[in-house]
Order: C-alpha cells, then structure tokens, then sequence
C-alpha cells in the first residue's frame, strides 16, 4: 500500500512565482476521439486577460506562415474564451467590443454563459463558432433600432432546435445574480 506522502508521478502540482498553478490532477480530455491526459492551468484574472492577448497575437501572426492544407491547431478559441473568463472573474476590464453601438452592452459572464449554454445544447458547432455567434448576437443586442430581434433570429438561425435557440437567447440577455467587478 502507498503511503500518502509518496510522490506521484501522475499528480503532480507547482505553484510558480507569481501564484500561478500548474498542474497534473489525473484528469483526461477526449480530443478528436481519443483520451488524452489534461493539464489543469490556474491563473489570476489579470494573467488570463495576458496569456489571452499573447495566444490571440500568436494565432494572427501564425495564420500568415502556416500554409498546410489542413489548417493547424487555432487559439483564438482558447483567447477568447481565457479573454471573457478574465473579465468575469474580475481582471477590471471589459473584454473588447467589436464596434460597439448604443447604451447598452452585453456583460461578460452572460456572454460566456451563453457560450456555455451552446456548448452543452450545440454539440455540432466548434468553440469558435460558438464564440462568433455570441459575439455577433451580443453586437446585435446593442442595436437600439430592433436589436433584440435580429439577435434572437441569428441565434435561431445557427441552433438545431427551438428550445436550444432559447436557452442560449436567455443566457445572454438574462442578467447576473451577482455584478461583475466594475472598470476602474
């Protein structure tokens, strides 16, 4: 019998200089099909919203030297994703609006709400197309002239079922029980 203390290869945790965790809990992700071991990455919201800015600079910079047939791994899913987890947890800014319109604007954690909404009913669609449909249905709702309409009919649009369409719809619009942390 293994005593508590022994090391463990498999799970394995480091605290870097700056508190950041990286570690090896034992816990595996399907990826195309297949397990494989995961990485658990623990960050302070400030050093998310950073990792975020350098994989999506990463990601624009490798897009003009990789010419393979079958386009390589993208982190502008994980970017944004990291981007908008950032603003939720309280790195004190908003993530950045794409051409923003009227008063109203759509918070962070509705929008990764929704992101999450879609990525529990809508199996089909990658995290990037789920990213750009949030973003875009989020854009719309900012619209003051018939903005909540267009955004419903996009999200509608891109979901299999009604109910689905709904759900996501409601995530977004739906405000949070608790306030985000204001901009300085």
């Amino acid at each position: 019998m293994a005593e508590a203390t022994q090391f463990d290869p498999d799970r394995l945790r480091l605290v870097l200089d700056h508190g950041e965790v990286v570690e090896l809990d034992g816990g595996t992700l399907v990826l195309d099909g297949e397990e494989s071991p995961s990485v658990v990455l623990r960050l302070a919201p400030w050093r998310a919203r950073s990792v975020a800015q350098a994989l999506e600079e990463w990601s624009a910079a490798s897009g003009v030297f990789n010419r393979a047939a079958k386009p390589g791994p993208d982190e502008l899913d994980l970017s944004r994703t990291l981007e908008l987890a950032a603003s939720v947890a309280g790195s004190g800014e908003e993530p950045l609006l794409r051409f923003p319109r009227g008063d109203y604007t759509v918070r962070s954690r509705q929008r990764l709400a929704a992101v999450a909404v879609l990525a529990e009913r809508e199996p089909g669609l990658s995290a990037v197309q789920r990213l750009a449909l949030v973003d875009a249905a989020a854009w719309w709702l900012t619209d003051p002239a018939g903005g909540q309409e267009l955004a419903h009919a996009l999200i509608d649009g891109a979901c299999t079922d009604r109910v689905s369409a709904e759900h996501v719809y409601l995530a977004l619009i739906t405000p949070p029980d608790r306030p985000e942390q204001p901009a300085p």
